[in-house]
């Protein structure tokens, strides 16, 4: 009886195997990879970072963001670093939103909300980022 048990849960086992290895295979096929998308380099990242920071005004940061996510793809280390430029909550959100549909690693997203004080703006910033993946 126990080597019938054995042998059952062994072929169990194995055919669960199988399928993983099959599911992961059409994940491999099927889903988009994140290197495709490449983010910016530390070069240009720092070009920017510090073109950003070192603008006076928080509305021509926001341009400036704006321009260089017209062709760029970030990392969310590289958005929460552009996103602490900012002082307050609203500025850092509105950083956000303008890079969040080209983050390559959303599930590295609490590196974004680690930048966030209150809960209301992280769970703003859950659904920009998530608002985001539907577009993708």
């Amino acid at each position: 009886m126990r080597s019938k048990l054995f042998i059952i849960m062994l072929l169990s086992c194995m055919a669960m195997g199988c399928i993983d290895s099959k599911a992961q295979d059409y994940r491999r096929k099927h889903e988009p990879r994140e290197e495709r998308a490449f983010c910016l380099s530390d070069e240009k990242f720092t070009i920017l970072y510090k073109k950003v920071k070192n603008t006076s005004f928080d509305d021509r940061k926001m341009d400036l963001i704006e321009v260089a996510s017209l062709g760029a793809f970030y990392s969310c280390e590289q958005c929460a670093s552009i996103m602490g430029i900012f002082s307050f909550g609203k500025k850092k959100l509105a950083a956000l939103r303008l890079m969040a549909p080209r983050i390559v690693d959303p599930r590295h997203s609490y590196l974004i909300f680690d930048k966030l004080t209150f809960q209301s703006e992280k769970d703003e910033a859950a659904r920009i980022i998530g608002g985001c993946g539907k577009h993708r």
